[in-house]
């Protein structure tokens, strides 16, 4: 086995960030609400010399007199759960074993990917690429155990300088040096032990076990044991929902919607990553826009067939939002997806296609309908009726399309234009013209349904052609004397 953990630093201050950089200073607060302290700053805030643990009354003083060129953000640890939690979904594309840590990241069971991604340093690379498309950035440690790829990855967010370890033979030498701090144990362990000399992973591990169990109890030398490996050290596993919902809020108003294409982007990136986890795509899927006034814009997004691709997805909602006037100025987006359909990816051809840069007829009509609306493109669904003008209904064009019926008859030629009302043909000792005189080609077909629901048909059909060799679709009632209709055109 070998792990990947994720350190995630100031996780609360990232998920602002991710929405876009504010040059203002801007801190998170937590505490008391009658005396809240720094949580965490950002650079701005820094240069003005805002530091953690600070009061934010002290940090309105360092950055300056008004009040709005500090922006202070209460911390809100439902927002930070939910996030990791879907970031936990987003790496689930890289392996089945995911652990979200609250407060500090994420640790992957990667042994198994390492072969599909074409070795550590290719997936590696690929998860830094990702988290950094989606506004995070995270310290990596790589171990053979849980434990101790954590510690590396503490280790690698303190400036020391390791490397990654896969052999567990040398990873107690590997941690020996690293600082015993690194194992976020308790100051009351801590302490004493330093008071000892003991200040290095290495020292620990060199004490006495029954000793160093008597005096700092059987836990801390538990720690050291799944440390370096002599412990089983099982994981919770993690197990993705069946629907997608992510939100970021930006800490400022965004009175323009193509303003929000930026957090978008990322937002639908975490979605394709959770769906490239489940092996699914979405064929609906909403856009919820958080105004000022605590009112909401909800805009749905549909597609004619499943996908998962972010820049598409983005792209059907650049025709949508460029359109969109926003009732209010926007303060938070979120993304939802709420059913999830098998998905299939497309294999690409050895050889170049000339036709690959040709959008395809699903992308056009998804582009259409995002920009024209969904009730202006539509598409024709077969119904199982005998009946050709009830044999078919107009649906949306981004409306699942459910199984076929399958046919009650033998195969019959059908138009592709049929008339929405039948047109009666002049006629010359009983036969039937249209632009000259019609010769029978195919019929008749008798159709006789309807009796049910007041609006009989009893009628057969013929196919003809005219001298000009156009080919028609033609009946008569054969209960009602002998007269002519024009029920469809052949292509």
């Amino acid at each position: 086995m070998l792990w990947l953990a994720l350190y995630l630093p100031e996780w609360p201050l990232q998920l602002v960030e991710r929405a876009g950089k504010d040059a203002r200073a801007c801190v998170i607060a937590d505490g008391p609400v009658t005396r809240p302290v720094v949580r965490c700053a950002n650079d701005a805030a820094r240069a003005r010399g805002v530091s953690p643990d600070m009061p934010v009354a002290a940090a309105r003083a360092l950055v300056g007199a008004l009040a709005d060129e500090l922006v202070v953000l209460q911390r809100s640890t439902a927002a930070e759960a939910q996030a990791l939690h879907n970031l936990a979904c987003w790496a689930y594309q890289f392996t089945p074993v995911v652990v979200p840590l609250p407060a500090e990241g994420l640790i992957l069971d990667i042994g198994a990917s390492l072969r599909l991604y074409g070795g550590l340093r290719r997936l590696l690379a690929r998860i830094r690429l990702g988290l950094a498309e989606l506004g995070y950035r995270a310290e990596p440690g790589v171990a053979p155990t849980p434990f101790a790829a954590r510690v590396l990855a503490r280790a690698r967010h303190a400036g020391l300088p390791v490397r990654a370890c896969t052999d567990l033979a040398a990873l107690p030498e590997h941690i020996a040096r690293l600082p015993l701090s690194l194992l976020a144990w308790p100051d009351e362990v801590t302490n004493p032990l330093q008071a000892l000399g003991v200040r290095r992973i290495g020292h620990c591990l060199a004490l006495p076990r029954d000793g160093f169990i008597r005096r700092f109890g059987a836990e801390r030398r538990r720690d050291l044991d799944r440390a370096i490996g002599l412990v089983a050290d099982p994981q919770p596993a993690f197990v993705p929902p069946d629907t997608f919902a992510s939100r970021t809020e930006f800490g400022f108003e965004v009175a323009h919607a193509p303003a929000l294409l930026f957090p978008l982007k990322r937002l639908l990136q975490e979605l394709e990553g959770f769906l490239r986890g489940r092996g699914a795509g979405v064929q609906h899927w909403h856009l919820l826009l958080e105004h000022v006034g605590h009112g909401s814009t909800r805009l749905t997004m549909g597609l004619v067939a499943p996908e998962r691709s972010a820049e598409r997805l983005l792209a059907l909602a650049h025709e949508r939002l460029v359109r969109t006037a926003l009732a209010a100025p926007v303060l938070a987006l979120g993304v939802a997806a709420e059913r999830l359909l098998p998905f299939e990816e497309r294999n690409h051809s050895l050889l170049p296609d000339p036709g690959r840069h040709a959008i395809g007829w699903e992308h056009l009509v998804d582009k259409l309908v995002a920009r024209l609306g969904s009730d202006k493109v539509y598409r024709v669904q077969r119904l199982d009726a005998h009946r050709p003008e009830c044999a078919w209904q107009q649906v949306g064009a981004a409306t699942p399309q459910p199984r076929p019926p399958a046919p009650s008859s033998p195969y019959r030629p059908r138009p592709l234009w049929l008339l929405r009302t039948p047109r009666a043909l002049l006629t010359e000792h009983g036969q039937p013209l249209c632009q000259g005189r019609l010769s029978f080609l195919a019929g008749p077909e008798r159709i006789e349904s309807g009796w049910w629901d007041g609006q009989p048909a009893r009628r057969d059909y013929y196919v003809a052609r005219n001298p000009r060799g156009e080919t028609f679709w033609i009946y008569h009632e054969y209960r009602r004397g002998q007269a002519w209709y024009l029920h469809g055109v052949f292509a």
